[in-house]
């Protein structure tokens, strides 16, 4: 059955993306407000996170309580999220529903309260998640990784800074919510049961007048240092790599993506079946593609003994040197056949469906087919690959280390 995708951009710059699927009772809807990570101004990492927070906290004349019951009542699955560059609020509802909860999601976006009172205990929720990275060494080293990696701000952590967290005040939320909740940019995602016609009359009645801005451009900054050494007492030694790929709007990300997918994607791939299993040097190691919509970068990570982590990044930097040349056709076939897989069941899942038409329209000002999608892979061999990555070896590249002593690359891998 054809794809039925469509979009539309409204007067006031916000653009409704839907797909209608006629095979399924549901229908998922996600809001996406260009007010991320990226957003935070100076001195204030994790202001989006808290904002995010503080808008469910009241809305037009509901309660924070009074949110959860009319989105729980109407049996709504909830959520909402802060990214690098968005933050999300998402339902997923039975189709009937939907005109219910829209007003719901329109005040939330439009009419946040912002009540004072629940300011102290929307900061204290965003710290204590904080607290639980601390004690989470893997995620801390990525942070770090891509603090150093990425160019500022797309490194910040999307959780944000305990001390900046602390420091910040509702003022604060107020004026960030001020700047950065407007229709400009904002993608309303919809996908499952509907009418097209009748979901763009919905949400313009229900967003059509919303009025406001884009904001200022993110302005990039400088990268880190590319070695870090972070000391922990502990047994344990965590490792994270990355180095710079092409971002996902570009002609041969494919090729990229599959590049990484046999290096380190699923258990497999090169560096699980080499490093994990053959050698034993660690419990875990992995590879995979991770884009922004101007750049993009492979994000390698292991955790070994403290006594084997220098020997598990030598073998993770000559599973990686060694990959040109050496790929075998079984190996991009196992690659083709689950992103061919991931693909096809996502079109059975309305919510996968609003998070991929998002994903498209951000990174390339349009939504793809089924069919195109599938066709960037389906094309791919193993002579393109290996012709790619000898054109394209890894560059930029960046470590972060964890544990008690420091580590070094060999001279052979650029830095």
């Amino acid at each position: 059955m054809k794809q039925k995708l469509f979009s539309t951009t409204l007067a006031n710059g916000l653009t409704i993306l839907g797909e209608c699927m006629p095979g399924v009772e549901s229908v998922a809807v996600a809001f996406h407000v260009p007010a991320g990570s990226i957003h935070d101004p100076p001195g204030r990492c994790g202001l989006a996170t808290l904002a995010g927070e503080m808008c469910l906290r009241g809305a037009g004349d509901r309660s924070s309580r009074g949110i959860v019951e009319a989105l729980e009542g109407a049996g709504v699955q909830w959520g909402h999220a802060v990214s690098t560059t968005h933050t999300s609020f998402t339902g997923a509802m039975v189709a009937r529903q939907f005109p219910t909860v829209l007003p719901v999601y329109a005040d939330i976006l439009r009419r946040p309260t912002l009540p004072a009172e629940e300011f102290e205990a929307a900061q204290e929720m965003v710290l204590q998640n904080l607290a639980g990275i601390e004690d989470d060494p893997g995620h801390r080293t990525l942070a770090a990784l891509r603090l150093l990696h990425l160019p500022s701000p797309w490194g910040r952590p999307t959780e944000g800074v305990v001390a900046e967290v602390e420091a910040a005040g509702l003022d604060d939320v107020r004026g960030f919510i001020a700047g950065r909740l407007r229709p400009a940019d904002t993608i309303v995602a919809i996908a499952g049961r509907i009418d097209q016609d009748e979901a763009i009359r919905q949400i313009e009645a229900a967003l059509g007048d919303w009025q406001g801005e884009a904001g200022p451009p993110v302005v990039e900054g400088p990268r880190g240092p590319r070695l870090r050494q972070v000391t922990h007492d502990s047994q344990q030694t965590h490792i994270a790599l990355a180095w710079s790929l092409p971002p996902y709007r570009a002609d041969d990300s494919a090729i990229a993506g599959a590049a990484v997918a046999i290096l380190g994607g699923g258990t497999s791939s090169r560096l699980f079946t080499e490093v994990r299993e053959r050698r034993g040097l660690c419990y875990g190691v992995s590879a995979g593609y991770q884009t922004q919509r101007d750049f993009a970068a492979t994000i390698c990570q292991a955790g070994s003994t403290a006594a084997r982590a220098q020997e598990t990044l030598d073998v993770i930097l000559a599973e990686i040197d060694r990959l040109p040349g050496t790929i075998e056709d079984d190996e991009l076939e196992r690659v083709k056949a689950r992103v061919t897989s991931g693909l096809v069941m996502q079109q059975e899942s309305s919510g996968a469906r609003v998070g991929s038409m998002a994903r498209q329209w951000y990174h390339l000002g349009r939504m793809r087919s089924l069919d195109e999608e599938l066709a960037r892979y389906d094309r791919l061999d193993v002579v393109t690959i290996e012709a790619w990555l000898a054109a394209q070896p890894p560059r930029d590249l960046t470590l972060v280390s964890l544990g008690p002593d420091p580590l070094e690359i060999p001279g052979a891998i650029p830095t």
